[in-house]
């Protein structure tokens, strides 16, 4: 070890060592979750399309589907991770991304039962003198 390699210049290269490391290793790790391991089928592709048109979906998600209604990007782009770039479509994905993943493995989305409609003549509570 030369004289001008303190310890401290020692432990401050093992430090920037180990971060360089760890950021390529997260760059690795994003490229992966980038591009999908399959392509996604056209039934993944269909259960996307409904979940984006219903209620359920969040507006982020609701205003992409009509930009590619409207043919500035396609559900393919999307779900391959090729418009990963477009500010739209990350600001769809930090809202829906758990339900577009479980769509594109084939869940099926769980409609929520319709709420009973409440009739205004019927009491909220009951009691004794309400018979």
């Amino acid at each position: 070890m030369g004289i001008w390699r303190t310890a401290e210049v020692v432990t401050a290269e093992d430090v920037l060592a180990k971060s360089v490391a760890a950021a390529d290793q997260a760059v690795r790790d994003a490229a992966k979750l980038r591009h999908p391991a399959r392509e996604p089928s056209a039934e993944d592709v269909r259960r996307v399309m409904r979940f984006a048109k219903s209620g359920e979906a969040s507006p982020e998600l609701r205003a992409l589907q009509r930009r590619i209604a409207a043919g500035y990007l396609s559900w393919r782009q999307v779900l391959l991770g090729e418009a990963a770039d477009d500010r739209g479509v990350r600001a769809a994905f930090e809202k829906d991304r758990d339900r577009l993943a479980a769509l594109c493995r084939g869940e099926e989305p769980r409609v929520a039962p319709p709420k009973p409609k409440r009739d205004d003549d019927e009491p909220m509570s009951f009691t004794e003198d309400a018979w």
